[in-house]
């Protein structure tokens, strides 16, 4: 099935893609995710490719670092910028299928969610399976590590996100903040060149995790 964010009682949704050196796929990404999103905004984070040039060809608005900032803030500057009323996060390797969209947005539209997670069939990082453990003492989720979510703007919009990424502390902030969390099954594809990378920033983000569990 295949539908625009904007058909659903004038919701529109934005999909937000942050990019380093992934000028072989985000064009890809970007056509994808056209056929369900009202907008598409790409991140380019100091890319040495041509990943802006391949982004805006395929039609996505195209914010430029300069030089390269980290994931979480090139993310954070795609949430703010963009106009959707849901935002959806995506990688820009092509590891998401833009197709599972409106099954992540759905929750959110229906009102029974402000946060919605890919739940991915496995978790294939250590430091994601730690994250996720933690982040379950206090949010039932199996998923915390995802990069394939949907999230209200309001929401968004409340939040100081801090970390390395968004594994885990956005879900515990979310949480702290009131929002309901919902997960939903999502396609993982394989990176075609090199596999997975790896997520070295997961080793620190857990220190940020555990801030956020004992915080008052």
């Amino acid at each position: 099935m295949r539908e625009r964010g904007g058909g659903a009682g004038g919701i529109r949704v934005s999909a937000v893609i942050a990019a380093l050196n992934e000028e072989k796929t985000v064009g890809e990404v970007v056509r994808g995710c056209q056929a369900f999103v009202d907008e598409v905004v790409v991140v380019n984070d100091g890319s040495t490719d041509h990943t802006s040039a391949a982004a805006a060809d395929a039609g996505a608005s195209v914010i430029r670092h300069e030089r390269n900032v980290g994931v979480l803030a090139a993310t954070v500057r795609g949430l703010r910028e963009a106009r959707g009323d849901i935002l959806v996060t995506l990688d820009a390797d092509g590891q998401h299928d833009p197709e599972d969209i409106p099954r992540l947005v759905r929750p959110i539209m229906e009102n029974e969610a402000d946060l919605v997670l890919g739940r991915r069939p496995s978790l294939p990082h250590l430091g994601e399976k730690l994250i996720t453990a933690l982040t379950r003492l206090r949010v039932d989720c199996s998923d915390a590590s995802t990069g394939f979510r949907a999230i209200r703007r309001g929401l968004a919009a409340r939040m100081r996100f801090h970390g390395s990424c968004l594994c885990g502390t956005l879900v515990l902030e979310a949480r702290r903040l009131g929002a309901r969390v919902a997960e939903v099954p999502i396609t993982v594809h394989e990176r075609s060149e090199g596999g997975r990378r790896v997520r070295t920033r997961h080793l620190k983000q857990l220190f940020h995790v555990l801030y956020e569990l004992v915080r008052p």
